[in-house]
C-alpha cells in the first residue's frame, strides 16, 4: 500500500465510508423494530406543514426544519414520509462520516493512517446507535463537522472561501439544533489564542462576516413575519441560559432541599459542592458509558505517543472544540438536571478525533510490527462495536403488530382509547373507520398538555367531557410492561375482556386490545 496520502487515495477513502455508511444505515433501517417516538412527532411535523404550512407546525414543536425537508421530498417524490425520513437521515450520515475522514486527513498523513481513521468512524457506536432513528440530530451533527472542517483549514491558512463555507455549514447546523449558536459564537474566539492580537481581530470579522449579516436579516424576518417567529420560537430560550441568576437559585433550592432531606448538620454547608460535584461525576460518567468501553480498551491497547507528523495546533483546536461542546452539556444538566445520551454524541465525536491521530498510528504502529495479540484486540474492538449496535435487546414489534391487528379487525365506527403514541401511529397507518384517542389514563407517568395536543386527542369525539371515563370508549389497546405491575392489578379491576394480545417473551411486556363490557 503507497503510504503516502493524496488526493485520488482520498477520494476513494472518502467514497468507500461514504457506501459503507450507506449499507450501514440500510441494515440498521431493515432490521428496526418501530419507528423511535421522537421520529412519531417528526412526521406528525411533517403532515401538518404539508396541509397547514408553518402555523400548523408550531402547534408540535417550534424547530421545524427537519421536519420541513422531510415533507419537501415527499412532496418531490410521493414516497411516504417515513421513508423520507430514513432517507434524509441517511444522507445526513455519509455527511457525517465524510467530515469526519475529512477532518482526519488534515490530522494524519498516510494512507493507511486514514484507512484507520475510516474504519474508526464507521465502527463508533455512539453515531451508529441512531442510524434507525428519525430525527434532527445527525443534521446538526453533520454540518457542525462540515464546519469545523472548514474552520480548521481556516485557522491553518485564512481565506475567505474556507471562512465562508465554515459559516454556511455552521448556520445549516443551527437550523437543525440551536446549540450550534454557541459554536459559532466560541469557535472563531480560539484565532484570539494561537495569532497576535492586530491579525486575530481581522481574521476574526472575517470567519464572522457572513453570520452577522445572516443574524441581521433573520432578526428583520421573524419580527415582520409571525409564521417565522412562532416557527423559530426556540430562539427565544438562549435567553433562559444566559441567565446567571436562574442557575444560582436553581442551586440554592435543590442546595436546600439536599441540607433538609439528605446531609446532617455537620455536613449540610458543603451541600452546593456536594451537589455540583455530583452533576459533574454524573456527566463524566456519561460520556464514558456512551463513549463506549470497547473504544476505551482501544485507546489504552493501541494509542501511540509517538509525535511523528502530531500538529500540535489542531490538537489545541480539537481540544477546544470538546470544551466548548462540554459547556454546552453542562449548560443544559444545570438548567434541566439530567442529560441524553444523543445530547452528548457531539461532545463524543469531538473526543474521537482529539485522540484520532494517537489511535491511528498506534495501530499502524502494530501492523508494521505484527503484534498480532493487540492487532485481534483491535479487530474485537471493532468488530463488537458493529455488533453491539446492530443488535437490540428487545424487540418493540408487539406493540406495532397490536396496533394494525386492531385497526384491521374491530368493528367499523368503534371508538377506541390507547395511552401509547406508537399504538396511535401505526393505527392511524390503516385505513381504518375507527376513531383512536389518545387519554393520560393507564400510563404511569402522564403526558404533558402540549403532548396531548399533538396527538390530537382533543378533536372530535375525543374532545367529550366523559372522554377520561374507559366505559365512553368500545376498546382499548393498553401496552403493559413488567415494570408496571400496578398496571396489571388496576386493569383487573375495570370491566374488560382482553380479546388480543401480543407479548415479547424475553422482556415479558406485551400488548393487549381490551373490549369495554358496558
Amino acid at each position: 500500500m503507497d503510504t503516502q496520502a493524496s488526493t485520488l487515495n482520498l477520494t476513494r477513502i472518502r467514497l468507500f465510508t461514504a457506501l459503507a455508511s450507506v449499507l450501514l444505515s440500510l441494515q440498521a433501517v431493515y432490521f428496526d423494530d418501530i419507528i423511535n417516538d421522537d421520529g412519531i412527532m417528526y412526521l406528525q411535523m411533517a403532515d401538518a406543514y404539508l396541509s397547514g404550512g408553518f402555523a400548523a407546525v408550531v402547534l408540535i414543536y417550534d424547530w421545524p426544519v427537519f421536519s420541513i425537508l422531510i415533507a419537501w421530498l415527499h412532496q418531490l417524490t410521493s414516497i411516504s414520509l417515513e421513508s423520507c425520513g430514513f432517507i434524509i437521515n441517511s444522507i445526513l450520515f455519509v455527511l457525517l462520516t465524510d467530515a469526519l475522514v475529512l477532518i482526519s486527513s488534515l490530522l494524519i498523513s498516510s494512507q493507511r493512517q486514514l484507512v484507520i481513521a475510516a474504519l474508526l468512524v464507521l465502527c463508533f457506536i455512539p453515531i451508529n446507535e441512531y442510524r434507525d432513528f428519525i430525527m434532527r440530530d445527525p443534521g446538526y451533527w453533520a454540518f457542525s463537522s462540515l464546519a469545523f472542517y472548514q474552520f480548521m483549514l481556516f485557522a491553518t491558512a485564512p481565506n475567505y472561501k474556507a471562512a465562508t463555507l465554515w459559516q454556511l455549514f455552521i448556520i445549516t447546523a443551527i437550523l437543525f439544533r440551536i446549540e450550534g449558536v454557541v459554536i459559532l459564537l466560541t469557535l472563531p474566539l480560539f484565532l484570539l489564542f494561537i495569532n497576535p492580537f492586530s491579525s486575530a481581530i481581522g481574521q476574526l470579522f472575517q470567519s464572522l462576516y457572513l453570520a452577522i449579516g445572516a443574524a441581521i436579516m433573520a432578526l428583520l424576518l421573524l419580527t415582520t413575519q409571525t409564521d417565522l417567529s412562532e416557527a423559530f420560537g426556540k430562539l427565544e430560550s438562549i435567553l433562559s441560559y444566559l441567565s446567571l441568576d436562574h442557575y444560582i437559585n436553581l442551586l440554592n433550592q435543590s442546595s436546600t432541599i439536599l441540607k433538609q432531606q439528605i446531609l446532617n448538620q455537620y455536613s449540610d454547608r458543603y451541600a452546593s459542592f456536594i451537589l455540583v460535584s455530583g452533576l459533574l461525576a454524573m456527566l463524566a460518567y456519561k460520556l464514558l458509558k456512551t463513549f463506549s468501553i470497547s473504544y476505551l480498551i482501544l485507546y489504552f491497547t493501541a494509542s501511540s505517543k509517538g509525535l511523528s507528523g502530531y500538529k500540535p495546533r489542531l490538537q489545541k483546536l480539537l481540544l477546544y472544540l470538546f470544551l466548548v461542546n462540554i459547556l454546552v452539556l453542562s449548560t443544559f444538566l444545570f438548567k434541566h438536571y439530567f442529560v441524553s445520551s444523543r445530547y452528548a454524541i457531539f461532545s463524543l465525536i469531538s473526543l474521537l478525533l482529539l485522540i484520532m491521530y494517537p489511535l491511528c498510528h498506534g495501530i499502524e504502529q502494530l501492523w508494521l510490527n505484527r503484534k498480532k495479540l493487540l492487532l485481534s484486540v483491535v479487530a474485537l474492538c471493532l468488530t463488537y462495536n458493529v455488533v453491539d449496535a446492530t443488535t437490540f435487546s428487545g424487540s418493540k414489534t408487539f406493540i406495532k403488530e397490536t396496533a394494525i391487528w386492531a385497526a384491521n379487525h374491530l368493528p367499523a365506527n368503534s371508538l377506541v382509547m390507547t395511552d401509547d403514541e406508537f399504538v396511535l401511529y401505526y393505527f392511524d397507518r390503516e385505513k381504518t373507520t375507527s376513531t383512536l384517542c389518545v387519554k393520560k389514563v393507564f400510563r404511569p407517568t402522564a403526558f404533558t398538555q402540549e403532548y396531548t395536543h399533538k396527538m390530537r386527542s382533543l378533536q372530535g369525539p375525543c374532545a367529550d367531557g366523559d372522554a377520561h371515563d374507559y366505559k365512553y370508549y368500545d376498546y382499548l389497546i393498553v401496552v403493559e410492561k413488567e415494570r408496571y405491575p400496578k398496571l396489571v392489578t388496576f386493569l383487573k379491576t375495570l370491566s374488560l375482556e382482553q380479546i388480543y394480545y401480543q407479548e415479547n417473551v424475553r422482556l415479558n411486556d406485551g400488548a393487549s386490545v381490551y373490549k369495554v363490557i358496558k
